[in-house]
């Protein structure tokens, strides 16, 4: 099995990211969504509040990921854990 391309390292960053505690709240809520949400609609439904910068800043590193796609709706998980479908993308990247 060949191993996927490698994710683009993270932006240098002033100040405090996102904790971990925030990584895993912001997928649970994403997770549990079967359509985009926004912003606003995310933070409403964390367990705990959540500043703005540090909420943009996990979304930011799930899409950088490949685990979240944003559009003009809101943001959505994406990531697809089915083996059959990365297998098919291995495919689509030899062509």
């Amino acid at each position: 099995m060949q191993a996927l391309g490698r994710p683009s390292l993270p932006p240098s960053q002033t100040g405090h990211g996102p904790t971990l505690q925030t990584l895993h709240m912001v997928e649970e809520v994403l997770r549990r969504q079967d359509r985009p949400i926004s912003l606003n609609r995310l933070k409403a439904l964390l367990p705990r509040q959540v500043m703005h910068r540090p909420l943009r800043l996990a979304i930011d590193h799930y899409r950088r990921l490949g685990c979240v796609t944003e559009g003009s709706k809101g943001v959505l998980w994406t990531l697809n854990a089915d083996s059959r479908f990365w297998t098919a993308v291995e495919d689509w990247e030899r062509r």
